[in-house]
């Protein structure tokens, strides 16, 4: 007759799983970016936020001017999985132990809470937990005689893991302006990088129009706004940029749109509340019920602004760039004041000839950019457009006869096309 006997065994997780749960793949940024969730989770209410970022040779200081923690949440701060935040960025209870391993092999955390005369002292050293380690006897400092008007948490990452190159500075606080852009331009968050204030990312659109939406949906709702840009270079640099309670998610996202917007592209901020994301918080779950019901009235809402432009000439792509501007067709075999027929191009038009002559720099200097009927790319509407950094088309060979004055039109001086606007 068969015998069985229940047991209970350990499964308190191995020393080296904050080493390995480090690696998840984050970027830099993103490993940044969890920390300042922290600190804006932190906030006062009422009270602007500033958390300072400084990157040196070998440690990252990140400060916040926050409201601390108290004795019970700093002994519990680096513990895996333990969060009592609700509806905040930090949820998981991973954030700060993933990404600061991620970034070096130890770090400090001192935080102190208003009206508090103590601060609290968690150290982490990697190579003395992996071979010292105990969950149950971790050591706590608590230093008292603190100033109880100040308040605010100091993360120290040493021994770093990462390299820090002046372009990924550069790039780093760009991101950053972006990531964290609803809060800096709500003014509760001043985000300070080596120093340089963070200014919000703000997107160049046509016209500078803003179209808004709201869309609610079984369990939550999405809202923000949308315009057109000019495909850049890089084509698939379009779509939303996704928040979820103020922070970023996903950028370039093409959720509800179609991949062929390679003209005048869709781009947006979409903030989005109600939907499940990845407990590392790159990105929305979207096999959920949720997910799919708002990406399918975006479908529905966006398939009339997705039409492909049409193309109306083509010529030599003399400078690059893409612009949309106002036909100013110019005679240049005008036997009056060519200074008035200059005079009429404004900021934004686009200057349309048979070719250029020198007496046109007057207009051309107010341009935005150049279509001629004849020419070449050593033609003088082309070196004069090189030089002043504007978008020329030449050699279309009836652009004065096709195009009307006062028509807008989108000029693609990458690949030589004039397309409908």
């Amino acid at each position: 007759m068969k015998k069985s006997t229940k047991k209970y065994i350990d499964i308190s997780p191995h020393r080296s799983i904050l080493t390995k749960i480090s690696q998840t793949g984050y970027s830099i940024q993103e490993a940044l970016s969890e920390l300042v969730d922290n600190a804006i989770d932190a906030r006062i209410p009422n009270e602007k936020l500033t958390v300072s970022i400084d990157i040196a040779h070998d440690s990252i200081t990140i400060n916040d001017n926050g409201k601390g923690m108290t004795e019970e949440q700093a002994a519990k701060a680096i513990r895996l999985g333990f969060s009592e935040k609700k509806g905040q960025l930090g949820e998981f209870g991973l954030g700060l132990k993933t990404s600061t391993s991620f970034l070096g092999k130890g770090f400090t955390i001192i935080t102190t809470p208003r009206n508090s005369q103590e601060e609290y002292v968690l150290e982490y050293d990697e190579k003395h937990w992996l071979e010292h380690g105990d969950w149950n006897k971790y050591p706590f400092i608590v230093n008292r005689g603190v100033d109880p008007e100040k308040s605010g948490t100091t993360v120290i990452i040493r021994r770093l893991k990462v390299k820090f190159s002046d372009k990924l500075l550069k790039s780093i606080k760009d991101e950053f302006g972006l990531r964290f852009g609803p809060f800096i331009q709500n003014e509760e968050l001043e985000l300070v990088f080596n120093q340089e204030i963070c200014e919000p990312f703000s997107p160049t659109i046509i016209d500078n129009k803003k179209n808004e939406f709201t869309f609610e949906f079984h369990g939550g709702r999405g809202w923000g706004w949308w315009g057109y840009q000019l495909a850049g270079l890089n084509k698939s640099y379009y779509g939303f940029h996704t928040y979820r309670r103020g922070r970023l998610v996903t950028t370039y996202d093409k959720i509800g749109l179609t991949p062929n917007q390679d003209i005048k592209q869709i781009i947006g901020d979409l903030h989005i509340e109600g939907i499940p994301i990845t407990h590392d918080k790159k990105g929305w779950l979207k096999s959920s019920k949720e997910y799919q019901e708002l990406e399918g009235k975006l479908r529905e809402y966006f398939k009339p602004f997705e039409k492909r432009q049409k193309r109306i000439l083509s010529g030599f792509p003399a400078s690059a760039g893409r612009i949309v501007g106002t036909v100013r067709l110019v005679n240049m075999f005008l036997a009056g004041d060519m200074e008035k027929e200059m005079n009429r191009i404004q900021k934004g038009d686009i200057i349309v000839t048979a070719m250029t002559r020198p007496h046109f720099l007057l207009g051309i200097r107010r341009a935005t950019g150049i279509i001629t009927d004849l020419g070449g790319n050593l033609c003088h509407a082309a070196i004069v457009a090189r030089e002043f950094n504007i978008p020329a088309v030449v050699g279309t060979q009836n652009a004065t006869s096709t195009l009307q004055d006062g028509q807008r039109v989108i000029l693609d001086g990458n690949e030589g096309y004039i397309y409908e606007d």
